[in-house]
């Protein structure tokens, strides 16, 4: 309530306003609505490098919270069947848990971009093309903030540890990550294509079209 009160102070004094968090594009088109000026984004990043940083990301948080004293830690260490994450551990048992956290269905995430923008289906995000949303990646998100809205890149928070790399999981666990990956990567691939194509910072949907 402190939060929705400092919101409702303040908010008539700014002209834009973004919403963000984990919510789906239908989500936000059905339940919220798309308002006449409203514009949506989206940054998409590559599937398999997204897959192995969400273990990275698992394993990172455990580390700073081992009992699980946050909502998130706590929901990991039981689904990883671990009732705190032992400090002072050897890389070799770090690596294990964060790759039990890639082969969890629970932890790991099937297809996120596809989730978030369709319904897990590279077919569905044609949601992308509908909703005319502006999009670009990872790699070029630091133009893209200079470019589209003047804003300085500065320091990254909630990084994760590297603690598994691409050689650590690509060549032995390529059959999961296609499972996990599969539909994201013809999104990502579509929209790199094009992004590389046109040498921009960023696309719109109807570019896809």
């Amino acid at each position: 309530m402190e939060i929705l009160a400092g919101f409702a102070s303040i908010v008539e004094f700014y002209d834009f306003l973004m919403v963000h968090g984990h919510l789906s594009l239908n989500y936000v088109v059905q339940e919220i609505g798309v308002r006449f000026g409203d514009e949506i984004f989206a940054v998409v990043r590559d599937p398999v490098i997204s897959a192995i940083s969400m273990a990275n990301y698992v394993v990172t948080r455990l580390m700073a919270d081992p009992s699980g004293s946050y909502a998130d830690t706590r929901q990991w260490l039981d689904l990883l069947g671990m009732e705190t994450f032992p400090e002072g551990c050897s890389s070799d048992y770090v690596k294990a848990v964060a790759l039990a956290a890639l082969h969890n269905d629970r932890i790991a995430h099937l297809n996120p971009i596809c989730h978030y923008l369709g319904d897990g289906t590279s077919e569905s995000a044609i949601n992308i093309v509908i909703n005319n949303v502006e999009i670009t990646d990872t790699c070029r998100y630091d133009q893209w903030l200079e470019v589209r809205w003047g804003i300085s890149t500065g320091s990254r928070i909630n990084q994760s540890l590297p603690i598994l790399n691409h050689n650590d999981v690509i060549p032995r666990l390529s059959e999961r990550l296609s499972y996990l990956c599969s539909e994201d990567m013809k999104v990502f691939e579509a929209v790199k294509s094009l992004l590389d194509a046109r040498d921009a910072s960023s696309i719109k949907g109807h570019n896809l079209a």
